[in-house]
């Protein structure tokens, strides 16, 4: 009979380490979490050799279940391995320190992404438990339908399998729970190159059959830094925006537009997380699923308005505004920038390479211009994934034109609603799950009017 106890101390950044661990071990240069841990046996089992190694393993699986259906994908298997001899006696400044026991102490470096079989890249979820619910069609009725329940779970643990002349003797295990894995994330628009999205006119100008002249808005690659901090502080994204406006067009009824004025704009964001979970597979390269096999579930978090103001941009003997490629010398371009707080929501990379668990960020942004004379009110629509991804250098190693980027618009010009709490709330309904896209290193400056 062995008796022992598992033990596991994951320290923060700026917490001093176990007694059982030595300093020696450790690397300061490493970036990757550290899990610390301690395994302890009794004395007598040392002295009657009931084991000779044990072999310390760190798992993590996705557990889904949809109905009668259930699945299991593994995540991440780490090993170590500690012979009888490793384990000694406590240290006379250890407190708690008990005599009848021999300890080892042990500690698995956590990556932040782990590798498939053919080659490719998945950031590790963090531990999580979602629940929902799908519904299957009848075909006895249209109208139907019931209601199946699911749940995905994201767990991880340390067991400790004991062996003596290679047979397994004893077992001990720890659930670990994985919080926090990621110190700093970066988050960008897609392809890595700027969205362009139309705007419509107010619907008085269009009742009256005017021509308009044509405003678009152009979004480009947010500057967003997410680094986690011991002090309360909030997260914020500044997102570039600029105006064009095509003077060019005849607008019948219109007076001409002073490209010396500014516009203001009425903004309202609110973020969206899109979590998908299933027992069959979330890829979108793949074959649909099967109806009743996947959830899923919708979080949004409270809607941030914010009145901000475009100032022009100048130009000189007719040329085009610096950084304007597609306007031309008549166009009235503008730029702003939109300062949004992160909710606590984003604290994980997206999700988009498991194949049981994806998870995608959406910005769901409505504009409102008005105040231009000369020109109609415009609004624009648009829910916009956002790809968020992990960054392992330190900030002051990150310049604005080096971080990781990738995008995939979808442009929605549809009414938005503005009915979310201050907390994250479920949203019911099912959406179509994202493609993936692969990460690009974008290495092009911004305008120069964003510099």
């Amino acid at each position: 009979m062995i008796y022992g106890r598992l033990q596991v101390e994951p320290p923060s950044m700026d917490e001093a380490l176990p007694p059982y661990l030595q300093e020696a071990d450790l690397n300061p240069n490493n970036s990757s979490s550290r899990l610390n841990g301690r395994l302890s046996v009794s004395e007598a089992s040392i002295q009657q050799n009931a084991f000779d190694t044990v072999r310390l393993c760190f798992r993590g699986v996705i557990l889904s279940s949809v109905g009668c259906k259930n699945a299991v994908e593994d995540i991440i298997t780490l090993t170590d391995i500690k012979s009888i001899s490793e384990f000694g006696r406590s240290g006379p400044t250890e407190p708690n320190a008990n005599d009848r026991a021999r300890h080892a102490g042990f500690y698995f470096e956590l990556p932040t992404n782990a590798f498939t079989s053919q080659g490719k890249v998945r950031a590790l979820p963090l531990t999580t438990n979602i629940s929902g619910t799908t519904r299957l069609p009848q075909n006895t009725s249209v109208n139907d339908n019931r209601a199946i329940p699911g749940e995905c779970e994201v767990s991880y643990w340390i067991e400790a399998q004991f062996h003596l002349g290679g047979r397994q003797v004893g077992y001990l295990s720890e659930q670990v729970k994985i919080s926090s894995l990621y110190p700093r994330l970066a988050a960008s628009l897609s392809q890595g190159m700027p969205l362009t999205l139309a705007a419509k006119p107010d619907l008085l100008s269009r009742c009256r059959m005017q021509k308009s002249p044509d405003l678009s808005v152009t979004l480009y690659e947010p500057d967003m830094l997410i680094e986690r901090s011991q002090q309360p502080a909030k997260r914020r994204m500044i997102l570039p925006i600029a105006v064009t406006i095509d003077m060019q067009q005849p607008s019948a009824g219109i007076k001409s537009i002073d490209s010396r004025q500014s516009i203001k704009c009425t903004a309202a964001v609110k973020w969206e997380v899109d979590t998908r979970f299933s027992v069959g597979s979330v890829h979108a390269s793949s074959k649909r699923s099967m109806p009743g096999e996947s959830v899923q579930k919708t979080t949004t978090a409270s809607t941030q308005k914010e009145t901000i103001l475009f100032r022009p941009l100048p130009s000189y003997d007719g040329q085009a505004a610096p950084g304007s490629r597609n306007a031309n010398s008549a166009s009235y371009i503008a730029t702003s920038q939109l300062d949004l707080d992160v909710p606590d929501a984003v604290s994980q990379p997206s999700l988009h390479c498991w194949a049981q668990l994806s998870r995608t960020y959406f910005l769901d942004v409505s504009l409102n211009f008005h105040g231009l004379k000369g020109a109609p009110k415009y609004s624009v629509h648009s829910r916009i994934p956002l790809q968020v991804s992990a960054i392992g250098r330190r900030p002051e190693d990150i310049f604005k034109d080096d971080i990781t980027i990738d995008v995939a618009e979808i442009s929605d010009d549809g009414d938005s609603t503005d009915g979310a709490d201050s907390n994250l709330v479920p949203e019911a309904g099912e959406a179509q799950c994202e493609g993936q896209r692969t990460p690009t290193r974008r290495t092009t400056p911004p305008p120069p009017y964003f510099r």
